[in-house]
């Protein structure tokens, strides 16, 4: 195997206050929120499904071998660096291939793998659909199922939070007087596998109206739709915070620790801040909000969220706020949070000058394109009843494809007894080499 170090973009891994923002797993005890529709919609044209036959780096194709009727043909579809999942798009995989038509031609906006099998009874639900669901102010209940510091920093319109890694001792957050109300489960995205386990979860204890959106967050926020933050993560965590509203109106009332950029001034202010730091904006108007949201993602931004009902809302929720002389400048550095290995020490390790395990937490169909050299691989969700495979007298580094299942295994190790540290870090590796992002 080979292993890039390819960048070093020093970004959030949240503060873990203990407690209140609750380190990896804790039940969401907040009702559902207010949050509004979601915005206008943006439909995804059509999906195709199948078998890659070519993907072109220079020519920004794949070639999909799809059957229909019987009948076998090969459909060219382009895609950009915006396209999600592209990484899945591997010769010989089957994928799914959410597409806009451009000038006539498919465009993919969204790839995933087209291996999650769901237990009985429980079915996938699309993007488009929940948005339906969200506005029609339906009977439902949509459930994040990934750690709640991740919720706490950007989640769906009405979004609750129910890990799914602590699902079992929390199923009384689950109607027990309706089983057949409609849930809703999303994670990060299609690789992600803690929607699909707490739906299961769901469907043992008897519910019987269970969906997955499996485009997860990552999927929703293609698909130009708002996501919130939580006010306890925007008051408390490490965070950029813009304020879009005109700079005398800063001056006046303003959000703690945020930073004056007007709307207007958005566009000349990105080369101010790596793509990789979180962001979180407000305003006066939903509109605006809407339209930096937007301008955000189209630059590459990948965690960036709102306030949720601007500042009206802010203060309607009675938070403080603050007047006097305005922040411009745009300062953020990224700290380390207690757990994390750091970057060389752990690439120490992978080489054996330091003795520790490395532990992948991925799933079997990402370490099927490869892992770091030494790793030893055991999916998150496997990790409680194999941790036993692993030594108590040596450190273990874990990694996965971003850093949050391996905080997950950490946690998990740490209760256990073991002597266990993330990288905080994104893995991404194919056809045997694999690139650290840092």
């Amino acid at each position: 195997m080979i292993t890039k170090i390819t960048k070093y973009f020093f970004y959030l891994s949240i503060v873990m206050l203990s407690c209140l923002l609750g380190v990896g797993c804790v039940q969401h005890t907040q009702g559902i929120g207010q949050q509004g529709d979601a915005d206008q919609e943006t439909p995804l044209k059509k999906i195709y499904k199948g078998k890659v036959k070519e993907k072109s780096k220079s020519k920004k194709i794949i070639v999909l071998t799809v059957r229909k009727n019987n009948i076998t043909s090969s459909i060219t579809i382009n895609y950009d660096e915006r396209t999600r999942g592209i990484d899945h798009a591997t010769p010989g995989k089957q994928v799914a291939l959410s597409c806009i038509m451009i000038n006539g031609q498919p465009h993919a906006t969204l790839i995933r793998p087209e291996i999650t099998k769901f237990a009985p009874g429980i079915d996938e639900i699309s993007v488009e659909q929940v948005r339906k669901i969200i506005n029609a102010k339906a009977e439902y209940l949509l459930f994040d199922a990934r750690p709640k510091w991740q919720y706490l920093r950007s989640h769906l319109p009405t979004a609750l939070s129910l890990p799914a890694c602590t699902m079992e001792d929390n199923i009384d957050a689950l109607p027990e007087e309706n089983k057949k109300m409609l849930l809703i489960f999303y994670c990060g995205g299609p690789s992600c596998g803690m929607s699909p386990q707490a739906a299961a979860i769901a469907a043992r204890a008897g519910y019987t109206n269970i969906r997955v959106m499996l485009a997860g967050e990552k999927g929703w926020a293609a698909a130009g739709y708002p996501t919130y933050a939580e006010d306890q993560y925007i008051t408390r965590s490490n965070r950029v915070l813009l304020d879009l509203r005109a700079a005398r109106n800063d001056a006046v009332e303003r959000i703690p620790r945020s930073v004056s950029v007007p709307l207007d001034s958005l566009e000349d202010r990105l080369d101010e801040m790596s793509k990789k730091i979180p962001i979180v904006v407000y305003s006066d108007s939903q509109r605006d909000s809407l339209s930096a949201l937007a301008e955000l993602r189209a630059e590459g931004f990948s965690k960036v969220s709102m306030v949720e009902g601007n500042f009206k809302g802010w203060k309607k929720r009675d938070n403080p706020v603050i007047s006097g002389p305005i922040i411009t400048q745009i300062n953020w550095r990224r700290k380390p949070e207690k757990g994390e290995v750091s970057l060389p020490v752990f690439f120490n390790a992978m080489k054996g000058r330091i003795p520790a395990v490395i532990l992948d937490v991925r799933n079997d169909d990402e370490v099927a394109q490869g892992k770091l050299y030494r790793a030893k691989h055991i999916p998150l969700n496997d990790l409680a009843r194999r941790m036993n495979e692993l030594p108590r007298n040596q450190k273990i580094y874990i990694y996965s494809a971003a850093g949050a299942r391996a905080d997950m295994a950490c946690d998990q190790l740490k209760e256990h007894g073991y002597d266990a540290y993330y990288l905080w870090a994104e893995v991404n590796c194919n056809k045997g080499i694999c690139d650290i992002t840092y």
